[in-house]
């Protein structure tokens, strides 16, 4: 059976923040949502460039952990152990902390196994692949929240479950509009 959830109110995905006022009172803030796009999504690549530069920090260390012969493979520990104490989600500081480290190796490393892994995603995405299958995604899971919403709002004794099944709630719907 298919469960969904019926959700009451939308909770912010963003980490609340004080920002001190002109009194001496403070206000909670919730991330800047304001503002237009335009021609710029310096965000959105700032994310992805976060994100190769992670994913470019996994492949290297799944392939030094199958070629470091150093004893107890102390090349893959170290680059393990730092990468849990000191990435940040933060691709281009994590690199500058290896270089400051003295491990220009694993830095440059990391950074020609980014630009690797951005021209296979560009070659992927300019192939059509990437944006047609991102798009749906997007619209298939779009689809499949409004859905729910739709059968969680048809029903009012519903609205207070957390979780509803699709079934029970299908015939209620029918049994209800029999009745009508």
């Amino acid at each position: 059976r298919h469960k969904m959830s019926c959700v009451k109110r939308a909770t912010p995905i963003f980490a609340a923040r004080r920002v001190a006022r002109h009194r001496a009172r403070d206000v909670t803030r919730r991330g800047d949502l304001g503002g237009a796009y335009g021609d710029s999504f310096n965000d959105v690549d700032n994310l992805l460039m976060n994100y190769f530069t992670f994913r470019a920090l996994k492949e290297t260390l799944a392939q030094m952990q199958e070629t470091d012969l150093s004893p107890g493979k102390g090349e893959y520990k170290w680059l393990y152990n730092f990468a849990a104490s000191e990435y940040k989600n933060r691709g281009d500081e994590f690199i500058k902390k290896l270089f400051a480290e003295g491990r220009s190796d694993h830095a440059q490393r990391i950074l020609a196994q980014r630009v690797v892994l951005l021209k296979r995603w560009r070659s992927y995405f300019n192939r059509g692949l990437g944006g047609e299958r991102c798009q749906e995604k997007y619209e298939d899971v779009n689809l499949e929240i409004l859905r729910e919403q739709l059968f969680c709002s048809l029903n009012a004794e519903i609205d207070e479950c957390v979780e509803c099944d699709e079934a029970t709630l299908y015939n209620k719907i029918l049994k209800d509009s029999e009745q009508d």
